[in-house]
């Protein structure tokens, strides 16, 4: 079974080399806890070992993803460009009217529907690493029936091509429904937290599940830096 690196070492070794492929992966994070952080370390390991990586981004553009990536990595010039976007951003931007404030009613006057055209995408795509930032988009402009539609095809197309699929999404956006649905359809369950004790704010990731893994019990303490996340090399009960 392959196994594709986070990109963050002491998690690497947590999990005996990285996510299994065929598998997606839910990163279910509380605002301010770095997924996106966690999101670039999966997509610069991607392209640093010459595997395909698509970057999905709804909430940035893709000169803000890229921008963000090297803030914390020191890359040369042109490593990041090899990762493709879906850049539902600025499609929204370029379209956008005074007569379309209502979110909803301007998804269905865009010409292509971001959600048909994602799914197309990842159906054809041949990608060893796929990144959605965020699914909490999907969650928030469709019905629960199209979220579950669009997790199945991910699912899919991972099993297919051997591949892993990430999926940013913030807690508490879905209904306890929908975000139990989600959770039960993901091949693994990351959970990013934020404590505050005293005068100090802790950043926790635990591991809820991950099929083909035999999964920590411990939970990982890490800081946001100003190259990326730095995590404890030796995992802790806290």
């Amino acid at each position: 079974m392959k196994k594709y690196s986070t990109g963050i070492t002491p998690l690497d070794a947590q999990l005996g080399g990285g996510f299994p492929s065929g598998s997606v992966i839910l990163l279910l994070e509380e605002p301010g806890a770095g997924a996106d952080v966690f999101s670039f370390h999966f997509a610069v390991a991607g392209i640093n070992n010459n595997e395909k990586v698509l970057y999905i981004t709804t909430n940035d553009t893709k000169d803000q993803i890229l921008q963000n990536i090297k803030l914390y990595f020191a890359l040369e010039d042109g490593v990041a460009d090899r990762i493709e976007f879906i850049d539902l951003v600025s499609s929204r931007l370029i379209q956008q009217t005074d007569s379309t404030s209502d979110v909803k009613a301007f998804l269905k006057q865009m010409k292509h529907d971001p959600l048909k055209h994602v799914k197309t995408t990842i159906r054809s795509c041949n990608h060893e690493r796929i990144i959605l930032n965020s699914l909490a988009y999907f969650v928030l402009n469709y019905n629960a029936e199209d979220v579950v539609e669009l997790i199945n095809e991910m699912s899919l197309t991972a099993k297919k091509n051997d591949s892993v699929i990430l999926l940013l999404m913030t807690k508490g956006i879905a209904d306890d429904k929908l975000e139990n649905t989600i959770k039960f359809m993901a091949d693994g369950i990351i959970e990013m937290t934020i404590n505050e004790s005293g005068n100090e704010i802790q950043r926790l990731l635990k591991i809820l599940k991950l099929k083909r893994v035999l999964v920590p019990k411990s939970i990982l303490r890490y800081d946001l830096t100003d190259r990326g996340i730095r995590m404890e090399s030796v995992m802790r009960v806290l």
